[in-house]
């Protein structure tokens, strides 16, 4: 139902995550200056040395979004438990992928083209709070699940 915290948790999860498409992941300076979103690399200097393919982005767009759609569906399958389990699983797995490509993959690829650290911004520690969310939404739906069985043997 949509009255239980885990319900909350969700939604806080798929609100958090879409955050990332509001706000630039980090910004760097050095041989090219640019911001970095989910969606876009938006370049400050008119003409830049860096030149990256408009697929660069598209596997860090796809899990952010997976992500959203694992949260609302699992949001909206309140009424099957064990399903809700499941897809929470998933979606900390690819919250946890999401951590992994970001930070190891695409800033080492962008600081060794850029020559410089990326200064993080508020929405690169979004994933973070994500897991966290899903985190206890796992936990409040197991508890759920845990009662369920105990009135199951009070029977």
């Amino acid at each position: 139902m949509i009255q239980r915290i885990q319900s909350l948790y969700l939604l806080l999860a798929s609100i958090a995550a879409s955050i990332m498409f509001a706000f630039p992941l980090a910004k760097f300076y050095g041989s090219s200056n640019f911001a970095l979103y989910v969606y876009q690399i938006d370049f400050f200097d008119p003409n830049p040395s860096l030149q990256l393919s408009s697929m660069f982005l598209l596997p860090l767009m796809g899990v952010v979004i997976l992500i959203i759609a694992l949260s609302i569906i699992t949001l909206v399958s309140f009424k099957n438990r064990r399903r809700q389990l499941m897809l929470t699983k998933i979606n900390m797995a690819s919250t946890l992928i999401l951590l992994a490509g970001y930070f190891l993959g695409y800033m080492g690829i962008l600081e060794k083209s850029v020559g410089s650290a990326p200064e993080y911004q508020f929405a690169s520690f979004m994933p973070v709070l994500v897991f966290v969310f899903l985190f206890l939404a796992n936990r409040g739906i197991t508890k759920d699940e845990k009662l369920i069985r105990s009135m199951d043997r009070l029977r």
